[in-house]
């Protein structure tokens, strides 16, 4: 009878804190190690800049996933989920990832992949360029409204630490996977040859620009 007592107080409000935390995670990972724009950025930025590159973009990628949550919270989700505006975020999202995509296959020519601790680049800061690939990626916005939307919903039950614990999770899964995929070009930067990276970059690059073509085709879709 004291055990059931003691279980029942347990139970509610950890274990659910948790249960959403875990659930973001594993969410979070599964979209976060899939082959896409922002995994193309880590690559391309951390054979630059090294290791860092990784969480400083996960840093742009979170601010903007905090933001559309903060609307989704608000009640402003199903405001964002019409047709008009996926084609918009469709067609515009394309174009730019096939801009990025062909700037960084033309730049593989004189593209120097030696890196260092101290190592720097010009052009965006990996924040910025968090930002900027992530509401370039339709499928990002897409998912928040649509799926995302439903787990925030759910996460909601449990007021604003179930939300939170939700969106730790999710985020937790990015810095984790991008900050290995970051460090392990980094390293692989030291000892592996160039050519192989900037192979793995062309390949990727490529399919940034066949993921934006898609996009565009998809765009038309929404009208429909």
């Amino acid at each position: 009878m004291i055990e059931k007592v003691v279980s029942d107080r347990l139970t509610p409000s950890s274990m659910n804190l948790f249960g959403l935390l875990s659930i973001g995670f594993i969410m979070g990972l599964t979209g976060a190690m899939a082959p896409g724009p922002l995994l193309t950025l880590v690559i391309n930025e951390s054979a630059k800049r090294g290791g860092i590159a990784g969480p400083m973009i996960t840093l742009g990628h979170g601010v903007l996933e905090a933001a559309l949550l903060f609307l989704i919270v608000l009640g402003l989700g199903n405001l964002l989920n019409n047709s008009t505006l996926l084609a918009a975020i469709a067609l515009g999202g394309g174009i730019v990832l096939i801009y990025m995509g062909w700037a960084t296959i033309k730049g593989l020519k004189n593209y120097n992949i030696s890196v260092t601790g101290s190592a720097t680049s010009g052009g965006l800061h990996p924040v910025v360029s968090g930002i900027i690939i992530s509401i370039s990626n339709p499928y990002w916005f897409i998912w928040w409204v649509t799926i995302g939307m439903g787990y925030v919903m759910f996460a909601k039950e449990s007021g604003i630490p179930g939300i939170i614990a939700f969106f730790i999770g999710h985020i937790s899964s990015d810095l984790v996977w991008y900050s290995f995929v970051s460090y392990s070009v980094h390293l692989g930067g030291r000892y592996l040859n160039q050519k192989v990276l900037k192979g793995v970059l062309f390949s990727c690059s490529l399919f940034m620009i066949l993921f934006g073509f898609y996009f565009i085709v998809r765009s038309y879709t929404f009208f429909k």
